[in-house]
């Protein structure tokens, strides 16, 4: 497949939302719903900022050949925040930041490991850095106030 096309159906996928089942809370199974969806969308800027700052303090280096020790410390030390990057990004709202720890809790003991890497890939790799990059290249380009030197002199070294 295609890089462009494989783009195109991530940005689509984000667009509309990545739907993940989990089991629901105890409050609802009483009432007989067994499981909700939560859905992870394209994350605002202010999201993203905030999965940004998580994402730079997982701050390892992977070996090829990595002991199981090392493993078990990485998820020791590193799930937690792998876990409240997606809830940021399935809250995905700077009015509701203060469910983020609940959620990831939640989403700890209730997601596969398989399903939590996945959006955390999606929302990383599909999540609109490359056009904030973008943006922020194309606004030095076209910088209308920078200073510029009108002088009649020349430059001399």
């Amino acid at each position: 497949m295609d890089n462009k096309t494989e783009k195109r159906a991530a940005d689509i996928l984000l667009k509309r939302g990545v739907k993940v089942t989990i089991k629901a809370p105890l409050f609802l199974r009483w009432f007989g719903k067994k499981t909700i969806a939560l859905v992870v969308q394209a994350p605002t800027l202010y999201t993203l900022i905030r999965i940004a700052e998580e994402s730079l303090s997982i701050d390892i280096e992977l070996e090829k050949d990595m002991q199981l020790n090392n493993a078990i410390s990485v998820v020791n030390e590193h799930g937690t925040t792998l876990s409240k990057i997606v809830a940021l990004a399935v809250l995905n709202s700077p009015r509701k930041q203060w469910r983020v720890g609940l959620l990831s809790r939640y989403l700890l003991r209730n997601i596969e490991v398989k399903e939590l890497f996945y959006l955390y890939q999606l929302i990383l790799l599909y999540g609109g850095y490359e056009d904030f990059i973008n943006t922020i290249r194309f606004t030095q380009t076209t910088r209308i106030t920078k200073p510029m030197n009108l002088s009649q002199e020349e430059k001399r070294s």
